[in-house]
């Protein structure tokens, strides 16, 4: 029997070991699967760490709020399920450019930067 036939009949499906993260088996089986490493989530606690220092600085940016929007829409994509790393790297970069002046602020976004080079491999 062929394994169109099989399929048609009903026949079950005989698999061995099976391992691994995101398996299914069968005949239009859907996965989805979001998996988190400890680089991503540390780097979404530190784009809010980020968030929360621009928020609160006593150093003057004409741009406050871009800047601020830009790490929110940042730390958003990279919680996203796929997140799309030109953007974030993007995203990122304009925030580092307004935050050059600070070298604790810029020092902070050059941390989550590695981290999301590491990722986007």
């Amino acid at each position: 029997m062929t394994d169109r036939q099989n399929r048609r009949q009903g026949s079950p499906i005989t698999v061995g070991d099976v391992q691994g993260v995101g398996i299914t088996i069968g005949h239009g089986s859907p996965a989805a699967v979001t998996q988190w490493s400890p680089s991503r989530t540390e780097a979404v606690e530190l784009l809010d760490e980020l968030i929360r220092r621009l928020a609160v600085t006593q150093d003057s940016f004409e741009d406050r709020a871009d800047l601020i929007e830009s790490a929110e829409k940042a730390r958003s994509e990279l919680a996203a399920p796929s997140p799309r790393w030109p953007v974030v790297r993007g995203l990122l970069g304009g925030v580092e450019a307004g935050v050059t002046g600070v070298a604790s602020l810029a020092d902070a976004v050059d941390k989550i930067q590695a981290l999301i080079t590491h990722l986007a491999r």
